[in-house]
């Protein structure tokens, strides 16, 4: 459906999505501020609005769902012939965002990217904010990171986002 499939482009959303890895370990500096929540909640209706109401707050009109780990290039695009990065666009319904995350990638329904990720990012097209999570047991694996100046009003419409954040405990 919305599958990158172009090596540059792919190559390089993949770096950028690292670079968000950094940012939410501390590793690199960021003006940007972090509220937590299960990472479980990626795979909701709730998160679907959520991401649509960034790409308003953002003015962007597309962000990506980018898969680290399984390994994006030596293990999914060797299997599958694209890299396990979903374009996701403003105005997209919260079915849209669903179905994305469940689709095939060819022949093996299990390794859909909302089912076969223990690590993954959500990066729009202004870097303005972005989503790092790990997949983890203790309810804290997904981190938020926005201005400081949206925290209110996305706390206010998603209260389940924890500030300040929690710290997760897996590290990969």
């Amino acid at each position: 459906m919305r599958w990158i499939r172009d090596d540059v482009a792919a190559k390089q959303l993949i770096l950028e999505a690292r670079t968000c890895r950094y940012i939410d370990s501390r590793r690199e500096s960021t003006v940007l501020e972090v509220l937590s929540f299960d990472d479980a909640a990626i795979c909701t209706r709730e998160f679907a609005r959520l991401v649509q109401e960034l790409l308003a707050l953002s003015s962007d009109n597309a962000a990506h769902f980018i898969v680290l780990h399984p390994e994006p290039v030596a293990y999914f695009h060797r299997h599958f012939g694209k890299y396990p990065i979903l374009s996701l666009q403003r105005g997209d319904t919260a079915e849209t965002y669903l179905a994305l995350l469940n689709e095939d990638p060819g022949g093996s329904p299990a390794d859909a990217v909302g089912t076969n990720r223990d690590e993954w990012v959500i990066l729009p097209e202004s870097h303005r904010w972005f989503v790092h999570c790990l997949r983890d047991s203790d309810s804290f694996g997904g981190h938020l990171w926005l201005p400081a100046s949206w925290i209110e009003q996305v706390r206010e419409s998603h209260p389940w986002l924890d500030y300040p954040a929690q710290s997760s405990s897996n590290t990969f």
